[in-house]
């Protein structure tokens, strides 16, 4: 489809009618939803013809079961709480607008009344979202999960969007029907909880995470062929009550799951799509083994307290070490080695869990929201670029549908050009992706055109396919709406036809992620430290070898991240962020701080402990910073190594790149131009001008803070102001660049200082 007739400029529209009830922009945002739904047939109409997968729902619903919409909302802030437009998490959640399309659809086309369908999301962060706006926010009224998920309690709007999903319906709805798509929203705003089967003419949401407040509203299901867990507790919601107990089952008649994640890229698998949605998606956050409601020993999360942050207890990496539960750091035997578990990585994570319900006799049909698909990053954390594909992929197999998804994202180069390098190169596979390859030119590392494919290392799906979860071959069938042409695909390459001649389907957009650049974008790294030892004597190549490659061949497939276990510790600690954020009044900040700190743990002699876990990963990201330098626009002398130069092409030493990360952390992306308020140094000034100098800088002692504060407090304490209350301690040699030196900066040797930050007048340590 043409994505500007869908939903690409839907966030400004939906400001204007928040906050000024304009009638035009809720017309165009319809109209938008129209177009989205009018094109939804065409690839439901190409399924239907192969597969007849309308028959099996209708079956599944007259047994009295839900049709269930799960959503990817990984960061539900679509709309900004404080200025009602495009939130972070518009660049990390399937679109409500391509939902409120996909449930129409289904009570346009199979007469499925509103009142047997419901929406279900378990996100990670949802209870942090709303804990977040019931404590910054100053609010008149509690937000309850669900509300977040709407988007709208009273007169406060933040959150998701499915208020709008309902309105849209509402007004796109036959009269004559008696299903009204606005009930349940009432009990969204309360939080009154209502078993589906007790739901009564009501669509309702469920909070898939929360399973302690009301007992019964999980089940502890088998996984036959379990790896990671031979067991999983599910909502009821999903999976139905207790098969001996007729009451539960009329109150938990189970569902048929519409499984709609948006297409984008991942930070440690290749893409989240949509076996993520439902491998990591499904498994709830606030669930234990006991049925005392104050027990928080959660099953798959953590922190173990009240709003937990993140699913880190499910295994993300094959090595997962043993934890210390009070500092969420890992624990090291006798020898100081790190006491690890072998497990079947995020592979066998994803696959147990969807195979539990499916042995549950769930049926689901999966599509794609790629309509903007996210590229570099996929938690709505501000650096994601949304792609306009207009694209709206679905099945019943979600193993083919990833794979048809991984080929189209990382695949620029033609297939003709590609089979003819596959046979010169004798590569594995012929979906090929140009990628930047530097090297060595006199004293500088310049970029060259070369290619790769991380699908040669990834093995999530073939892993998948021998659990029986879905098979990786597939063909293409559906319709072009811009070309009026038929889609197809050719030895599993997407495309259209003209004139019986088949065209393939090429992205334009360069698809990878920073975070997991070793793996992805293997060939460029491995060219960067090729060269970098070469000019500066370093052996990085051998040291991430040494430190990932478990099999000795020379290439890191996805499953080999080390066996120091950097994932879950890492998790760990954005999860307790994450959390400090939800429930300490300034916790955005010190949230903020800790999560950033982690750099701490890469360096033994700068943590008390005495850990490196984070050695060898910070190298790697490392070097996705000195690719994102070598595209800058001017070209600077590398101040580690003079005779080199980065910029317009030309790469950093990687030396430089690690210390350049470091700092950037501390001080911001600007620095030393710059202090940003999205640094160490920046959530430190922040917490002590709004506490303790009654934010005479920031101007707000809420979330906001005046964006040039930080600036304009660094040149009044140069020209003699007295400085704030706070000391940053930064480890020897980071506390002045270029020359320059930034007030209330400390360096120290001190492990137990170093990265963190004092405020003497309240005697409180970050």
């Amino acid at each position: 489809m043409e994505p500007a007739q869908a939903y690409t400029d839907v966030p400004q529209l939906l400001k204007s009618v928040i906050d000024g009830s304009d009638i035009d922009s809720w017309n165009r945002i319809k109209k938008k939803i129209d177009y989205i739904y009018n094109t939804l047939d065409y690839a439901f109409a190409a399924l239907e013809r192969e597969t007849g997968f309308t028959e099996r729902i209708s079956l599944e619903l007259k047994k009295g079961k839900k049709l269930l919409f799960k959503p990817n909302l990984v960061n539900p802030t679509n709309i900004d709480p404080t200025t009602h437009g495009e939130g972070l998490g518009n660049s990390a959640c399937t679109e409500w607008p391509f939902t409120a399309a996909l449930m129409r659809w289904f009570h346009d086309k199979l007469d499925v009344p509103f009142n047997q369908m419901a929406l279900g999301e378990a996100a990670s962060v949802t209870s942090m979202v709303a804990s977040y706006f019931n404590l910054a926010m100053n609010l008149r009224r509690t937000i309850t999960t669900e509300a977040v998920i709407e988007g709208r309690s009273g007169d406060f709007y933040g959150g998701w969007g499915f208020y709008f999903v309902r309105k849209y319906l509402v007004e796109a709805h036959d009269s004559s029907h008696e299903d009204n798509p606005m009930n349940g929203f009432e009990e969204s705003v309360s939080g009154k909880y209502l078993p589906p089967g007790t739901a009564g003419n009501r669509l309702m949401v469920y909070d898939l995470n929360r399973m302690y407040d009301v007992k019964g509203k999980a089940r502890t299901v088998p996984v036959s062929d379990g790896v990671n867990f031979k067991e999983i507790a599910l909502s009821k919601v999903i999976v139905g009550g207790e098969p001996s107990d007729a009451q539960d089952l009329k109150d938990y008649p189970g569902c048929v799951l519409v499984n709609v994640p948006r297409l984008k890229v991942h930070a440690i698998d290749l893409l989240t799509n949509a076996v993520k949605n439902l491998g990591i998606g499904l498994y709830p956050m606030e669930v234990t083994d006991s049925d005392d409601p104050k027990i928080t020993k959660w099953k798959y999360s953590f922190p173990f307290k009240m709003v937990p942050g993140m699913k880190t207890e499910i295994p993300h990496a094959v090595w997962v070490p043993k934890m210390d539960d009070e500092t969420g750091l890992p624990l090291r035997n006798e020898r100081g080695e790190y006491t690890l578990t072998k497990t079947g990585g995020i592979a066998a994570t994803q696959v147990d869990v969807i195979k539990a319900a499916v042995n549950q006799g769930v049926f689901i049909l999966h599509v794609v929201d790629a309509v903007q698909a996210v590229n570099v990053s996929h938690t709505g954390d501000g650096t994601a670029v949304k792609v306009p594909e207009g694209l709206v992929f679905a099945s019943l197999n979600p193993v083919a549908l990833d794979l048809l998804c991984a080929r189209y994202c990382f695949k620029t180069v033609p297939m003709s050009e590609a089979r003819k390098l596959q046979k010169e190169r004798a590569l594995a596979c012929e979906f090929l992706q140009k990628v930047p390859i530097p090297e060595v030119e006199g004293h500088n590392i310049v970029t060259r055109e070369g290619y790769d494919s991380p699908l040669l290392r990834y093995g999530l799906l073939a892993y998948a396919e021998s659990r029986g979860l879905g098979q990786q071959k597939y063909y293409v069938t559906g319709w072009d709406v811009g070309k009026k042409a038929p889609l197809v695909s050719l030895g599993g390459h997407l495309g259209w036809i003209e004139e019986e001649e088949f065209h393939e389907m090429i992205t334009n957009q360069f698809y990878y992620n920073p975070s997991n650049m070793l793996w992805g974008l293997q060939s460029t790294v491995f060219a960067y430290l090729d060269a970098n030892d070469l000019l500066t004597g370093s052996s990085y190549h051998k040291e991430m070898l040494d430190a990932f490659d478990e099999n000795g061949d020379g290439v890191l497939d996805y499953d080999e991240m080390g066996k120091k276990g950097f994932w879950h510790p890492v998790l760990r600690i954005g999860a307790y962020g994450y959390h400090l954020r939800a429930t300490e009044k300034y916790g955005f900040l010190r949230g903020s701080f800790i999560s950033s700190r982690r750099i701490k743990y890469g360096n033994e002699k700068w943590n008390a402990e005495g850990h490196d876990f984070l050695k060898e990963y910070q190298i790697a990201s490392a070097a996705a910073l000195a690719y994102r330098m070598s595209q800058t626009q001017t070209e600077t002398t590398d101040p580690f190594f003079p005779s080199m130069t980065w910029g317009k092409g030309k790469w950093p030493s990687l030396q430089y790149a690690v210390y350049a990360a470091i700092v950037r952390s501390i001080y911001g992306t600007g620095y030393p131009a710059k202090v940003s308020l999205s640094s160490l140094y920046g959530y430190a000034f922040q917490y002590a001008d709004k506490k303790l100098n009654y934010s005479r800088y920031t101007g707000s002692s809420g979330t906001i803070s005046d964006p040039e504060s930080v600036s304009r407090y660094i040149q009044a304490v140069q020209q003699g102001a007295e400085q704030l209350d706070f000391i940053l301690y930064v480890p020897m040699g980071y506390g002045s660049t270029a020359g320059k030196t930034t007030p209330n900066v400390q360096e120290t040797e001190d492990p137990e200082r170093i990265l963190t930050a004092r405020f003497m007048h309240v005697e409180e340590v970050w």
